[in-house]
């Protein structure tokens, strides 16, 4: 069973991909880093693999990136490096406006707890 997630997270750009039969996407996030790392300064950007009618959803949002939009992500197990390690990697699989009147707050893109 997947375990699914939604964050609200600063989303700054997606791309998709069709090749060869096979769709996929990405969902590029920023976030200011912990002003109490003092290892880190600025913003820092992520990727996040997605399915590829994500761009859609963001188009169809009507919103101008960057931008806070919900995201929802699966934690997936994925084999990585010339030793095959197991890894998890977050999968977006949905992405909509907020919810809530206004803007929402910046998020650390940290996950909230599953909803029943």
């Amino acid at each position: 069973m997947a375990m699914i997630n939604t964050i609200v997270a600063r989303v700054s750009g997606a791309s998709r991909y069709e090749f060869e039969g096979r769709k996929g996407g990405k969902v590029s996030i920023i976030d200011e880093v912990d002003a109490d790392n003092e290892n880190q300064i600025g913003m820092q950007n992520s990727d996040m693999s997605a399915d590829f009618g994500v761009v859609d959803q963001i188009r169809n949002a009507g919103v101008e990136l960057p931008c806070n939009l919900e995201l929802d992500v699966e934690l997936r197990m994925v084999r990585a490096g010339q030793n095959r390690a197991q890894t998890t990697s977050l999968h977006v699989i949905a992405a909509r406006r907020p919810k809530g009147a206004g803007s929402a707050p910046t998020s650390n893109a940290k996950p909230e707890p599953a909803k029943a």
